[in-house]
């Protein structure tokens, strides 16, 4: 009787001290996001998040060249990973890919990689405008 007594107290002080921690909430990453990779003018990207849902939309400019592409993922905490397609390509440039982005703790930054289906790869950076 003692134990059970003992262990329903442990119990009840656990659930108390676990219920009252404080979750962090998720940042908002909904708005545009300036493209700060180098060699690229006019670069932006708009993201969107519904209940995990990414869509991400991209343009940018080229030494004069007009490059859009635009995509869907997912979000696992402060980490986005989303596939892209491009509609209209640079010529020479890959026509797909995916990009895995982790938000800075502020935040107002996206870093990660991209992997292209030119079995190219390479760091991709984006800072928050709005």
């Amino acid at each position: 009787m003692k134990t059970r007594l003992l262990f329903f107290i442990a119990v009840l002080f656990f659930n108390l001290g676990y219920s009252q921690q404080k979750s962090v909430p998720k940042m908002d990453i909904n708005g545009v996001w300036e493209d700060i990779n180098s060699g690229v003018q006019n670069a932006v990207a708009i993201i969107s998040e519904q209940n995990e849902k990414i869509i991400f939309t991209h343009y940018l400019e080229w030494k004069g060249q007009k490059f859009v592409e635009s995509g869907t993922g997912k979000r696992i905490g402060n980490s986005i990973t989303y596939n892209v397609n491009v509609t209209l390509p640079i010529e020479g440039w890959a026509t797909a890919g995916t990009h895995t982005l982790v938000l800075s703790e502020d935040g107002n930054k996206l870093e990660g990689t991209f992997k292209d289906n030119k079995n190219r790869t390479g760091s991709i950076a984006f800072k928050r405008i709005r």
